[in-house]
């Protein structure tokens, strides 16, 4: 009896080197080349190379891009228990330990399970305060026609923010050290990734770009080794994070250790600011380009708040600025890249392609975002397509800023608060005016942000009288 069978057709992909695959043209222009693959098809096979293929031992290694929105949610929710995380570059693994970013398994489940309470519902509107407050103490510095660094400015406002969260303190004079080394840390990760030999050099070396990391890592991380130690032997529990992972237990009723807590706060303190900066950075780069959308922001911001300050309540009623929100998630995404993941076992997609046993699958939210599958014209800021009638109109998944399934990001509710907040309280009070002659473009590191510094003037606004709160 013949087997009838018929054979998978085969993945295509562009032309990449013979001995170093396609990490040339990532790294020389790794977004570019991203949007590229989508003319490829739904997956897009990308072979890594002979060099590789050897160190990995194994055969025909390749990276497979997912385009299909249905992949993605094959691959992150339905059958997410056949795939593992692929390893990270040291110097992230370095920063982040066993965090729940990093973890795997059971580890990632009981962490999870552990930490999401403080990161949702009335934990998380309680720090509105905190977050408005923070926002007004920032805008309150800044003088009319003031030219400002804004990636900087908001870096700033939520490393104190967080800084507040997590410790219950003001991050005060450690905040220009704490920029300076994630900077520097964004710039070796990227490097690791990009070449093999950055990669396999052990930070240890004390060559320049690793002695600009290590000695204000170290710094930051003794920093918060102190601050557990102290609150253990304080008396008194405080109303903030490190305090609620001291107390915490997991299903067992074992306490966290030192280094477990350590972890989790450089997790937190790393992903909960750098993120949320880039987002607002974008966000009002757009707006200065799109001057009928900022004043239709304006326009709603003045009528649902008057001259208050917002309330988490508020935002309900702010539907455009959160359309204004995702539509800016959706062109800069803090996380353009998840966590490449290895598939345990051949598996085979929605979308017709089979993927190998031991498949890289890579997901990047920047390149589903912008396929003019389900975003025409792609490239353009439009809030308008996140309507609830322009939402029904594409499939899941086509839009995943917070990634989905199983590791989604722990903290999405804080940032879209934060973000929110942030966005409503200072555009109801400035505009910011990019300041000519600059080119600003996406960098890819361990987030999405600017090339370069992004300039911009601020013009205060002159606000409508205050009008009493209905009942």
């Amino acid at each position: 009896m013949t087997d009838q069978t018929l054979p998978h057709p085969p993945l295509s992909g562009p032309p990449v080197s013979r001995w170093w695959g396609c990490f040339p043209e990532l790294r020389r222009d790794t977004l570019g080349f991203l949007l590229h693959c989508q003319s490829y098809g739904d997956v897009v096979k990308l072979p890594m190379g002979l060099v590789i293929g050897l160190l990995l031992r194994q055969r025909d290694a390749a990276m497979y891009v997912l385009n299909h929105p249905a992949d993605v949610k094959h691959v992150l929710v339905t059958n997410q228990g056949n795939y593992r995380k692929a390893p990270v570059a040291p110097a992230e693994s370095r920063i982040f330990g066993h965090g729940v970013l990093h973890s795997e398994g059971d580890t990632h489940h009981r962490q999870r399970r552990l930490f999401l309470p403080f990161f949702h519902g009335s934990h998380v509107t309680a720090y509105t305060d905190l977050i408005t407050g923070k926002a007004c103490e920032q805008m309150a510095q800044w003088q009319d026609s003031t030219t400002l660094d804004i990636g900087r400015e908001m870096a700033h406002l939520t490393l104190s923010i967080i800084w507040r969260l997590l410790f219950g303190r003001d991050v005060r004079s450690e905040s220009e050290m704490i920029r300076e080394t994630i900077s520097a840390g964004q710039r070796l990760i990227k490097l690791q990734y990009d070449s093999l030999l950055a990669s396999a050099i052990p930070l240890w070396i004390p060559i320049p770009r690793h002695r600009r990391f290590t000695q204000g890592f170290n710094l930051m991380e003794t920093m918060i080794v102190r601050s557990i130690h102290e609150r253990r032997l304080g008396p008194d529990r405080q109303d903030d994070v490190l305090s609620l992972l001291l107390s915490a237990t997991d299903t067992e009723g074992r306490p966290l250790t030192n280094e477990e807590i350590r972890d989790e706060l450089m997790t937190f303190l790393l992903a909960g600011h750098e993120t949320t900066a880039n987002a607002l950075t974008w966000t009002w780069f757009l707006l200065s380009q799109y001057p009928a959308v900022r004043e239709r922001l304006t326009q709603e911001l003045h009528e649902v708040l008057g001259n208050r300050i917002p309330t988490a309540a508020d935002l309900p009623r702010l539907r455009y600025m959160k359309m204004v929100w995702d539509e800016s998630l959706r062109l800069y995404p803090p996380a353009w890249a998840l966590h490449t993941r290895l598939a345990n076992a051949q598996d085979h997609l929605p979308s017709g392609a089979v993927l190998p046993p031991g498949a890289w699958v890579f997901i990047s939210p920047w390149n589903v975002h912008r396929h003019p599958r389900w975003f025409p014209d792609p490239d353009r800021f439009d809030p308008e397509r996140f309507s609830e009638d322009a939402k029904h109109t594409r499939p899941a998944f086509s839009y995943i800023p917070f990634g989905a399934g199983g590791r989604r990001c722990l903290g999405e509710s804080f940032a879209e608060l934060e973000g929110q907040l942030i966005l409503a309280t200072m555009a109801s009070h400035v505009h910011f005016h990019i300041v000519d002659g600059q080119t600003i473009q996406p960098e890819p590191g361990m987030t999405l942000h600017p090339t370069v510094p992004v300039y911009m003037i601020v013009q205060r606004l002159s606000l409508p009288a205050a009008r009493p709160v209905l009942a």
